[in-house]
């Protein structure tokens, strides 16, 4: 999963919206000066990225697109998914995007004394640049993978995910919308806080 789907299971606790946005950039040694609940965070990033790397639905996304976008398909369907979250987001969340997405912003912005020094501008820039309206348009996904291919040793495989995506697209929404209940159902259970802002998925296995 992205930033998006990442920060809508974290719920309404800023600590842990930090540690789960930070997880992927930040190092042991930056670890070690982080407060328990930002760790809390970091620790239930990871927790997420283990379901999710072992559904089934997540591993069939991720071989429909396989043959072009080899090494970088887990990649490409990790921001995918998180543009079908935003075409589902009333299925599964109890708050809207825009008041998910102010929340986390000022958050992030008061409390940005806590995050590691080098880190600090890449808060600034999601806050500054709005990263999680991104995931509403095609044109912002579109944004997101050309990003990613600046960072790519295979820039031009990023550069062409975008249509591979959308020509698979009825396939992907199908393995989503498997996955995401599933993925609910989970974090309910690990959560150290709860979650309001999730719906709760379990009458889908009644």
């Amino acid at each position: 999963m992205n930033y998006l789907a990442h920060l809508l299971l974290s719920g309404p606790h800023g600590s842990l919206a930090i540690g789960n946005f930070l997880a992927d950039m930040i190092t042991p040694a930056q670890s070690a000066t982080l407060p328990d609940s930002i760790l809390a965070g970091i620790q239930l990033h990871r927790e997420i990225d283990m379901f999710t790397d072992s559904h089934d639905a997540v591993r069939s996304s991720t071989a429909r697109i396989r043959s072009n976008q080899r090494k970088y398909a887990p990649v490409s369907i990790d921001i995918y998914y998180d543009f079908l979250l935003v075409r589902n987001w009333e299925r599964y969340a109890t708050i809207t995007l825009d008041e998910m997405a102010d929340y986390i912003y000022s958050h992030l912005d008061e409390h940005s004394e806590v995050v590691p020094e080098p880190l600090q501008r890449r808060v600034q820039s999601m806050i500054e640049h709005q990263w999680l309206s991104t995931y509403r348009t095609v044109d912002g996904i579109g944004d997101v993978f050309r990003r990613m291919a600046n960072r790519a040793s295979r820039p031009e495989i990023m550069l062409s995910a975008l249509d591979h995506l959308l020509a698979h697209d009825a396939g992907l929404l199908e393995d989503f919308n498997l996955f995401f209940p599933d993925m609910i159902d989970h974090v309910l259970a690990i959560h150290p806080f709860g979650n309001e802002w999730l719906i709760l998925q379990n009458e889908r296995k009644a």
